[in-house]
């Protein structure tokens, strides 16, 4: 407080008359294109756009099921995966009445107002169980979670604490761990505090029972670090919190498990904080602040302005702002890789607004001539690692408050001793500018904490050159720019899967509507891989928007034999169903001949498509394949039916067309007797020329 006093008198020191100027961010990442990504189903729940009709998704391999949360029927869907077959697009996914089952009707008759809505699903993976988390009717009253067989019939319930978000299973099956996030009600006369249910699954006679512990906050050994933000509304600003107004404050929001099921980490989103958590005395033992990302950086750039100008947005990514990133992720991710475990982290952010409001613009702040009546600015560089004190004294904050430039960035109002309000001399201070979120992905040495790796600026500047005409738009809206000063394309999500030797992680962008994927087999050196567009680039509102929820599913438990990836997207209200192939694996065309049992059988070696006559088989007969575009060729292509006896070539066909503009059937006939063989290829042309060979293409 001392020192603020000291400062406040100076602050206008920050408002110094030097031109502004802006170092350009580099050029977007090259992608290695090492993998394809196809949409070869869907699925619409029906819920109108932003209903939050499809969130969370979950896959469980021996029932070829997926498991989805609609928000906006407060219901659990049962999708059937197991008729997909690979390759083919826009595959229809129906989900029967009897497969749509309505939470809220399932309170118990003393309580029917216990189940209010529901937030996740976790899939048990050797029992026939899935559970369920229900926050209450009074969303800071004890939620439940509800478990159910794989088939949808109702079990049990147990209470947890308040808001139960997000759900979980150990690796081991004997857990289920539950995120309940505890947010106040609208007004902040109550605020619960947030916590863990850990509940134990036994089962006797084939019975299951279930067993709740729940972990919180409020322990005064618990170690809290300097970079946990405190940041209650309730209370504003508190030098040395208790345990009990961490344990109010904290708002757990996801969870994952170590492979070996003893050690659990939660996302404190708001917090910009995980807590480590040991399941077998079910005591937390730490609380690890993630730090703030520095966009002073030449590395961290950002487009902060969603008016630049404001009839005509641009794509502004520039570093040396004076802003500072609070990563505050909300989904997770765990893998370990070389023998370290590591986590992985969306950097979403979120902002907090209880009656009392946590979100400002810089310009409500600072104007050209100076700070606005009731606040103090003079930005600290202890705040800014890698920024010296005499770089941040020498911009021009007042020339920075312009639209064009950070005026209307969202910044956060309480950020422990650097932001706060001191309401006895009714002056807001700021040492440092935060703001929500890193835009990025992230990669930490889970033992540790340390940051090994962060995508920087990668997925602003990525979005830019694959997109320009829809960066940073909103996710039920085509408009450019529209995002910029909010959060920009929002990574939501991050899963991690495994595609033949290499480790992936997939991230999804809740505003943008897509998809980053970049290689992570190097934790300490990602490399790009693609950007997969979800929305319909034609039409405001249209496509797979909002992805909030991903499940990888590996290509031994996948029913089309490769990997997938599913994507729960809640704007849209839809599931899409993304095909996943590795570039070396792929060729420019897919043939599969036409069944004819009476006639041949089929054989397909190494994509070599070849039909045998059987026995008994005589004369003209027609043979068939259908052709489809994979890679693909430019221009015409023939398709080539080779008629063989033995060694000995019969006879050739040839249909030309551009196989690329849709799947086509071809056919030939043959006067064939049995053994007879025919091989089809896909040629690029055919000549009389003897020294001008076809290229092969399949």
């Amino acid at each position: 407080m001392k020192l603020w006093r000291t400062l406040t008198g100076i602050s206008a020191l920050a408002v110094a008359a030097v031109n502004f100027a802006l170092p350009v961010s580099a050029n977007a990442p090259e992608a290695t294109g090492e993998l394809e990504f196809r949409k070869i189903a869907g699925y619409s729940t029906g819920a109108g756009l932003e209903e939050a009709g499809a969130e969370i998704v979950q896959y469980d391999a021996a029932s070829q099921k997926v498991y989805l949360i609609n928000g906006a029927a407060s219901s659990l869907e049962i999708v059937d995966l197991s008729a997909l077959e690979t390759g083919v697009a826009d595959q229809a996914l129906n989900v029967d009445a009897s497969a749509k089952i309505a939470i809220p009707a399932l309170s118990p008759e003393d309580r029917p107002d216990l189940f209010g809505d529901v937030t996740s699903v976790a899939v048990h993976p050797t029992e026939d169980l899935i559970a369920v988390a229900v926050p209450n009717s009074v969303k800071t009253d004890n939620g439940s979670v509800v478990f159910f067989t794989k088939d949808g019939a109702y079990i049990d319930y147990v209470e947890v604490g308040a808001l139960p978000d997000m759900i979980t299973v150990t690796p081991d099956g004997t857990q289920f761990l539950v995120a309940n996030e505890g947010e106040p009600n609208d007004d902040y006369s109550i605020d619960p505090e947030g916590s863990v249910s850990i509940i134990g699954i036994a089962k006797t006679d084939g019975k299951y029972s279930f067993d709740v512990t729940t972990a919180d906050f409020a322990d005064e050994s618990l170690p809290i670090d300097d970079n946990v933000r405190y940041g209650s509304l309730k209370t504003g600003y508190v030098e040395e919190p208790t345990p009990e107004q961490w344990a109010a404050d904290f708002e757990p929001e996801y969870i994952v498990v170590a492979e070996d099921s003893q050690t659990a980490y939660v996302a404190l989103q708001e917090s910009n904080a995980i807590a480590t958590l040991d399941l077998e005395t079910m005591k937390f033992t730490k609380v690890s602040g993630l730090g703030y990302k520095n966009y002073m950086l030449p590395d961290n750039a950002l487009d902060p302005s969603d008016r630049d100008p404001e009839d005509d947005p641009q794509i502004n990514i520039q570093s040396g702002y004076p802003v500072l990133g609070a990563y505050m992720p909300d989904g997770m991710a765990l893998k370990t890789i070389g023998g370290k475990t590591y986590l992985f982290t969306a950097n979403e952010g979120d902002s907090r607004d209880w009656g009392v409001t946590d979100e400002y613009r810089f310009k409500d702040i600072m104007t050209e001539d100076g700070p606005e009546e009731g606040y103090a600015v003079h930005l600290d560089a202890k705040y800014y690692p890698g920024t010296s004190q005499e770089e941040l004294d020498a911009l021009n904050l007042g020339e920075l408050s312009e639209d064009e430039y950070l005026g209307r960035l969202k910044i956060i109002g309480s950020v422990s001793d650097a932001v706060y309000k001191d309401e006895a001399e009714d002056v807001h201070y700021f040492g440092a500018l935060y703001t929500y979120g890193g835009r990025s992905f992230s990669i930490w040495d889970a033992e540790t904490g340390r940051q090994v790796y962060d995508s920087g600026d990668d997925f602003e500047r990525i979005a830019a050159a694959e997109l320009p005409e829809l960066f940073n738009s909103d996710h039920a809206s085509n408009a450019k720019d529209d995002r910029s000063d909010d959060k920009g394309p929002e990574p939501e999500y991050v899963e991690i899967g495994v595609v033949g030797d290499e480790t992936y992680a997939f991230v999804g962008l809740e505003r943008q509507s897509a998809l980053m994927v970049y290689n992570v087999s190097n934790p300490d050196n990602p490399q790009f891989v693609t950007f997969v567009n979800m929305r319909d680039v034609g039409e405001s509102g249209a496509g797979d928007l909002g992805p909030e929820g991903l499940d990888f599913i590996p290509a031994a438990n996948s029913p089309t034999g490769k990997p997938l990836l599913l994507t729960g997207n809640e704007v849209s209200g839809t599931l899409a169903v993304f095909e996943i192939s590795e570039l070396a694996d792929r060729k420019p065309f897919a043939l599969n001949a036409v069944a004819d049992d009476t006639t041949y059988t089929v054989s397909n070696e190494d994509g070599k498509v070849a039909m045998t006559v059987k026995a008994g088989v005589t004369g003209w007969k027609t043979f068939g394949a259908t052709v489809t575009a994979d890679l693909g060729h430019e221009g015409s292509e023939t398709v080539l039916f080779k008629h063989s006896r033995g060694n000995q070539q019969l006879g050739l066909s040839a249909v030309r067309a551009d196989f690329d503009s849709a799947p086509l059937e071809v056919q030939a006939q043959f006067n064939v007797k049995a053994g007879d063989t025919v091989e089809i290829y896909v040629v690029d042309g055919l000549s009389n020329d003897p020294d001008q060979q076809p290229i092969v293409l399949q």
